[in-house]
């Protein structure tokens, strides 16, 4: 399973997001195994 597929199996293919793997910034072909460590942020923004 690639960090794709994740987001497809989430339904958050389509949205803005940094992921992190194993505390590394990651990108859709990044390779996933069963111990790694996922963190999915959303993009914030705002201000004035």
């Amino acid at each position: 399973m690639t960090v794709g597929d994740l987001l497809k199996e989430l339904d958050l293919e389509d949205k803005y997001f940094g992921i992190l793997v194993n505390g590394k910034k990651a990108d859709p072909e990044t390779k996933l195994s069963p111990e790694d460590e996922i963190v999915i942020l959303p993009f914030i923004a705002g201000g004035k």
